[in-house]
């Protein structure tokens, strides 16, 4: 069986002590119930979508993350959504199944308020069968050298305001984080994070659309993470982006300026709307700290059935 190096170990270790650990991604925009159970339904139309992300590609016990999805409205009011993630690190594997409910506040004729709930499972995994390293005294006592694994429950809570060209969202995940026993290695980990998002399209010319867009993620204690993109959209058709993400100490320090210097990394995006109903995602990731010897990509296929005349407030092609 194939052993994970000591850097592994020193992944593992850095998620529990130091870093924020859900799952980041690229093109989040197009799938925004994966971080908001308000985004299910607000498309107005049923939305399946599949994701594969990997992280510092070809480096060993890097992160690869499996997200598959579908979000749809139910009468003119709700949207309900299921999604199935799974998230690999080194040793530690973690795969989540969540359900989510909707419910639409009609603000005024073009925009939307849009409340939702998860809840679901996450089943935790760390095999310590794979570690190795040349020193003994160098492992950390509390990683395990055997397969230990646990199962919980968690929620989600979010908003999600919405015109036809503009949104803004706000979600808390890991909502039963705090209440976790501190003597369970696999969990003491889980921190609840807030994410808040927002976009705007505006229209150049018939031929031409720019979107900028940003997400802030918090988990009180690590660095904030901070993504700043913009898209251009071509005919309806062809969305080019690119994205600078950073951290920076929001919470825990009082010298923002000097906290920006934390660079991630710059990601570039290109998704195609094959069909009307298709939609055919990439990114590309290259890395502004130590470890930009190895790229990321992220690999998005996304399906919208037909809509009704009924739906027709928000276009599948902005967000």
């Amino acid at each position: 069986m194939k052993k994970i190096s000591l850097f592994s170990i020193i992944l593992l270790a850095s998620i529990q002590a130091f870093s924020q650990q859900n799952a980041h991604y690229s093109q989040y925009v197009f799938n925004q119930l994966v971080i908001n159970p308000a985004y299910a339904g607000a498309k107005g139309l049923v939305n399946i979508n599949a994701m594969y992300n990997a992280q510092w590609y070809g480096l060993e016990g890097a992160p690869k993350t499996l997200t598959l999805s579908a979000e749809g409205p139910i009468f003119n009011t709700m949207g309900v959504g299921i999604h199935f993630m799974q998230d690999e690190l080194g040793a530690q594997k973690q795969t989540s199944v969540y359900g989510s409910y909707a419910y639409k506040l009609r603000l005024s004729q073009n925009w939307r308020l849009s409340l939702g709930l998860s809840a679901g499972i996450s089943y935790f995994n760390v095999d310590g069968n794979k570690f190795t390293v040349n020193d003994e005294n160098l492992i950390d006592p509390s990683i395990p050298k055997t397969n230990v694994s646990t199962s919980l429950f968690d929620s989600k809570f979010g908003l999600f305001l919405f015109s036809k060209r503009f949104y803004a969202g706000f979600s808390i995940s890991d909502l039963t984080a705090n209440i976790k026993s501190p003597d369970d290695l696999l969990t003491t980990a889980q921190r609840q994070h807030f994410y808040l998002t927002s976009g705007y399209v505006i229209k150049l010319n018939e031929t031409f659309k720019i979107k900028p867009s940003f997400m802030i993620k918090e988990d009180l204690k690590s660095l904030t993470n901070i993504d700043l993109s913009t898209y251009i959209l071509y005919k309806n058709t062809v969305w080019f982006g690119v994205t600078y993400r950073t951290g920076a100490k929001i919470i825990t320090s009082n010298q923002l300026d000097q906290s920006l210097n934390y660079k991630d990394a710059i990601i570039f995006m290109l998704d195609y709307n094959a069909t009307d109903n298709l939609r055919i995602g990439y990114s590309y990731q290259y890395s502004l700290n130590k470890l930009n010897n190895f790229y990321g990509h992220e690999i998005l296929v996304g399906y919208y059935f037909a809509k009704t005349p009924k739906t027709k407030m928000l276009t599948p092609r902005y967000f």
